[in-house]
C-alpha cells in the first residue's frame, strides 16, 4: 500500500488586498443598488398619495350628489354655554363616511360644535386615506389632548392630514365684506349675516366652477412633516384632519408649491421672514401646498383627476405682491398656478403649461 505520508495539500485564503478589493466592488455596487431602490420606494409612495387623492375627490364627488354642493371649509355652529359662535368641522368630517369611515362619522354628534367634550372622539381617530406614507411620520401620529383644549376646556385628542382643500388665491375672514371674492372650492363660511361686522357665504355648488372641472383645484398636497421641521414647537398644532380653518385641511396659491422648503424659523437672517403675512389667519407656511415628493406636489381636480405639479410651475412672485391681508391693494396678473385654484377666473390654460 502506497503510503500518503508524504503527501502535502496547499491552502491558499485571501491576501489582505484582494479582500479590501472585494469589499469595495461590494461598497461601489452597493451605492449604486441604494438610489435605484430608493427612487422605486418613492415611486410607490408617490402612487399611494395619488390614490389617496383619487378616494377623497370621489368621496368629495358623492357628497355632492346627495347635497348638491361641494363641504363646507371652515364652518360655525353656536355655543350655548360661551353665549358665541364657533369653530365647527371642516370638509374631511363631512366626506367621512364616504371613504368608509361610517364609524368614524357616526361618533359625531352634529348637535353641538366639533371642539367640545361630546366630540373628543372623532377628534383623536386617525384615517389612513388622509396620510401620504412619504409625509414623514403623520401616520398614527395622535396628540394625546390635555385640559384647556376645547371650547369648554375639555381634552381634544387629535390626528393630522397630509391633504387640504383649494381655497383659491385670495384669503379673507369672516369679518371681512370681501369674502364672496374668494374664489376656491373651499372657504370660510362665516358668521349669520344677522351679526354686527360678519360676513357668510354659501358653500360651492358645481355649476358655480365655470372654469371647468378638469382645470380646477379640489384637493393639494400640504404636508405635516414641512410644518413641523420648519417650526418644531408647532408639530401639534397645525393639519388637524378635523378642522377647516386655514392651515389645517385648507390651502392658498399665494405661495407656489413647497415655496417655505428651505424656511428656518431659527435664522433671523432666512430672507422669507421678510414677506408680511398674507394671510388673516395662521401664517404664510401654514396656507402653502407643500409635500415630500421630489419637485412638486399631487393635486386632485374637481373632475376626479389626479395630477403632480412641479415646483417649477409658472407663477406670479409672491415676494412682489403690492399688498398685504386683508387689504388687498394690487393684485398682479395670476400664474398658472393661481389659475388652476380659481373656479370661476375665465381664465384659458393649455393642458401643456403644467
Amino acid at each position: 500500500m502506497m503510503s500518503r505520508l508524504g503527501s502535502t495539500r496547499i491552502s491558499r485564503g485571501f491576501t489582505l488586498i484582494e479582500l479590501l478589493v472585494v469589499i469595495a466592488i461590494i461598497a461601489v455596487l452597493i451605492a449604486l443598488l441604494l438610489p435605484a431602490v430608493q427612487a422605486a420606494r418613492e415611486a410607490a409612495r408617490r402612487a399611494q398619495c395619488v390614490n389617496n387623492l383619487k378616494q377623497l375627490a370621489l368621496a368629495t364627488h358623492n357628497y355632492l350628489d346627495g347635497n348638491q354642493t361641494f363641504p363646507m371649509g371652515y364652518g360655525l355652529q353656536w355655543y350655548p354655554g360661551g353665549n358665541k359662535f364657533i369653530q365647527n368641522f371642516g370638509p374631511f368630517v363631512a366626506i367621512a363616511a364616504f371613504v368608509e369611515q361610517g364609524n368614524a362619522y357616526n361618533s359625531l354628534n352634529q348637535s353641538v360644535a366639533i371642539y367640545l367634550a361630546q366630540n373628543a372622539t372623532i377628534n383623536g381617530i386617525g384615517l389612513n386615506v388622509l396620510w401620504c406614507p412619504s409625509d414623514g411620520a403623520i401616520v398614527n401620529l395622535r396628540y394625546p389632548g390635555s385640559p384647556g383644549d376645547g371650547w369648554d376646556d375639555a381634552p381634544i385628542p387629535m390626528t393630522y392630514s397630509s391633504y387640504a382643500g383649494n381655497l383659491g388665491v385670495l384669503l379673507y375672514h369672516g369679518n371681512s365684506n370681501n369674502m364672496g371674492a374668494m374664489n376656491g372650492i373651499f372657504s370660510y363660511i362665516g358668521s349669520p349675516s344677522y351679526l354686527s361686522g360678519s360676513y357668510s357665504v354659501a358653500p360651492v355648488s358645481l355649476s358655480a366652477i365655470t372654469d371647468g372641472t378638469s382645470n380646477t383645484m379640489l384637493y393639494g398636497e400640504h404636508a405635516h412633516s414641512r410644518i413641523s421641521q420648519a417650526d418644531p414647537d408647532d408639530t401639534f398644532g397645525l393639519n388637524w384632519w378635523t378642522s377647516g380653518d386655514y392651515g389645517d385641511t385648507t390651502y392658498s396659491t399665494i405661495f407656489p408649491p413647497n415655496y417655505f422648503k428651505t424656511l428656518n424659523k431659527n435664522d433671523p437672517t432666512d430672507p422669507l421672514f421678510k414677506i408680511p403675512s398674507k394671510t388673516p389667519r395662521q401664517n404664510n407656511f401654514g396656507i402653502t401646498a407643500t409635500s415630500q415628493h421630489p419637485g412638486g406636489c399631487n393635486f386632485a381636480f374637481c373632475d376626479g383627476s389626479v395630477r403632480f405639479i412641479k415646483d417649477s410651475i409658472n407663477s406670479w412672485n409672491p415676494t412682489q405682491l403690492g399688498f398685504s391681508n386683508p387689504n388687498y391693494s394690487t393684485i398682479p396678473m395670476q400664474g398658472v398656478y393661481q389659475s388652476l385654484s380659481t373656479r370661476n377666473g375665465n381664465e384659458v390654460i393649455s393642458a401643456d403649461s403644467y
